[in-house]
């Protein structure tokens, strides 16, 4: 058993002061701080910083020099390491559009180190997000999508199948008509969230798509349509369809390059804390300080150029994804004025609630796992501990 002491502890609603939190695998009490303690208990001091859950990270290509597309063996837990040390104790493994074969690779191996459970001073691996293929062709970004492509019944009953059933989000561009009744009947029956992202979609056609299950926007102003002319017919775009309808829940690349101040303030000013999660979208130059990299698997992957502390493609045309960690996202948030609690909140509970594992993750609460951050007055990263072991 553990108690941290002399800290604030950092909830969805409040900061709680005068507390200790007891911890062993998982959180056990939170006492009074006057109160003795337990016989035998670890004591670690927070020096009058911040306590707040483990990040969640609903968003993450890779880091460390590694893509989760990668065949090297110790590429998928290298990722894991890399953004445990940055506060991210539980994090979804994003894929992106490539050739069949490395999809098909890649989410076996994702499965195989899903099943072997944490790797020593790792993130858990909850589970495996695709980003694509089947986005639209007019609205990519960085993504190397070379024409219109559709869900096919074969496809998704190969990809879940060699996942082993741990395929837990699927982005895709809805108005890609045919086979999107497919993919939204095939998620519905395995609880898979379906999320639109690279779509060219008008309101409309956006939530037409949220009564078909698509709950989610993938990075919210970042390959999403606003306000716009079709012919001679001003339609509004997806993200005017996110804030008009509440049960669409969003999240927003935190790394203070993709999303301005005022867009971030907008949003939660809009949505709340409880439907905003901030993710890194961070690619393998993450926690590195390369100058060029590869968005995706390294051989097929498409070069990039690394500046101004974000990804880009060399002709600077297109973000190609983040270079931050989660403890960047949270202090963007903060710089921008976000509020404390609900900067914590859109790092933790909220991206463990669209995931649906809030039930483990994601609070300071009895009986949830005991991921928990420690920083400093400046909100520097202090402390890191992933089911009650301390990793940094």
């Amino acid at each position: 058993m553990k108690a941290i002491v002399n800290g604030a502890l950092v909830t969805p609603d409040a900061v709680l002061f005068g507390k200790t939190l007891l911890f062993d695998e998982r959180i056990e009490a939170i006492a009074d701080a006057r109160d003795p303690l337990p016989a035998g208990v670890e004591t670690v001091d927070a020096r009058g910083g911040c306590v707040l859950p483990g990040f969640v990270d609903l968003h993450v290509h890779g880091g460390g020099g590694y893509d989760f597309l990668d065949p090297d063996p110790g590429a998928i837990d290298a990722i894991l390491r890399l953004h445990a040390a940055h506060g991210t104790t539980a994090l979804f493994a994003t894929t992106l559009t490539c050739p069949d074969e490395i999809l098909y690779d890649g989410v076996e191996r994702l499965a195989a180190a899903i099943g072997r459970g944490r790797p020593e001073n790792g993130s858990d691996l909850l589970g495996i997000h695709l980003e694509g293929p089947w986005l639209s062709p007019s609205n990519v970004g960085a993504q190397a999508v070379k024409g219109e492509r559709t869900p096919t019944k074969r496809v998704l009953d190969r990809l879940f199948a060699l996942s082993g059933g741990r395929i837990s989000r699927i982005d895709a561009a809805p108005e890609l008509s045919a086979g999107i009744d497919l993919l939204a009947a095939f998620a519905k029956e395995r609880g898979i969230l379906l999320s639109i992202a690279h779509s060219a979609a008008n309101a409309e056609t956006a939530l037409a798509a949220y009564e078909k299950g698509f709950t989610h926007i993938t990075h919210l102003y970042c390959s999403t349509t606003t306000e716009h002319k079709e012919g001679q017919t001003v339609h509004a775009g997806i993200v005017e369809a996110a804030y008009l309808e509440d049960g669409i829940t969003v999240e927003l690349i935190g790394d203070g390059k993709h999303i301005p101040r005022e867009t971030m303030l907008l949003c939660f000013k809009i949505k709340g804390a409880d439907k905003v999660a901030l993710v890194t979208d961070a690619m393998r130059a993450a926690g590195t300080d390369a100058t060029t990299s590869i968005l995706g698997e390294k051989k097929t992957g498409t070069p990039v150029v690394v500046e101004d502390g974000v990804a880009k493609l060399p002709d600077r045309s297109s973000f190609a994804g983040s270079v931050a960690t989660m403890d960047v996202c949270f202090k963007t948030a903060l710089r921008y004025g976000v509020p404390l609690c609900d900067a914590a909140r859109s790092c933790t509970l909220t991206p463990a609630r669209i995931a649906g594992v809030s039930a483990r993750k994601g609070s300071l609460e009895v009986g949830r796992d005991a991921d928990i951050l420690l920083f400093d007055g400046n909100f520097g990263l202090q402390g890191v501990f992933i089911g009650g072991d301390r990793i940094r």
